[in-house]
């Protein structure tokens, strides 16, 4: 049997999200480094990870990817748009490398820029936007290259290791977008 490749890029694909994907993702939501980035403070089994994206993968208003390598076809993470709203053609942004052995490998940011690509170009959206902590100064950069701009700042957004932590709400337009690609 072929392998599923939606979207393509040089070094990774994204491909529809598949029942043994669970295991990375338990691993992921599991890991200390992970939790670390993603702010998750409860330990998950693999019946709530299947419950999770069983739910995720039925939704209209959510589009979920998995990210794999290309030179293995491993699986190393997920992408997805979350609350994509029809009507404003709006979504949120969603990425996690679950592999923590696959981080500053470029694969977040060619997955990033693949699923931006595909929000304006085959969803027609005219907006993306994501939160993103502060701290989380690699995020930052890397959504920066995509073409997001940091828009505003949610103050006290979340409680995380006895403090609030402020997040950037960043976006991109779908001018800007193709605005950057004629640069």
């Amino acid at each position: 049997m072929k392998k599923i490749t939606f979207l393509t890029g040089e070094k990774i694909y994204l491909r529809p999200f598949e029942e043994n994907d669970i295991n990375l993702v338990q691993y992921g939501k599991n890991n200390p480094l992970v939790r670390e980035t993603l702010f998750l403070f409860a330990p998950v089994t693999q019946k709530q990870i299947q419950q999770e994206m069983l739910s995720w993968s039925e939704s209209k208003e959510i589009v979920l990817f998995t990210i794999c390598r290309k030179e293995d076809d491993a699986p190393v993470g997920q992408i997805a748009f979350v609350r994509i709203d029809y009507v404003s053609r709006a979504a949120v942004f969603y990425i996690a490398i679950y592999d923590d052995d696959s981080w500053s490998q470029g694969y977040g940011k060619e997955a990033t820029s693949l699923m931006v690509e595909y929000g304006f170009d085959i969803l027609n959206l005219n907006r993306i936007q994501l939160h993103v902590a502060l701290e989380n100064e690699k995020g930052i950069k890397a959504y920066k290259k995509a073409g997001f701009v940091i828009e505003g700042t949610l103050r006290e957004a979340m409680y995380h290791h006895d403090r609030y932590v402020d997040f950037y709400v960043m976006g991109i337009l779908r001018k800007e977008f193709y605005g950057n690609k004629e640069q």
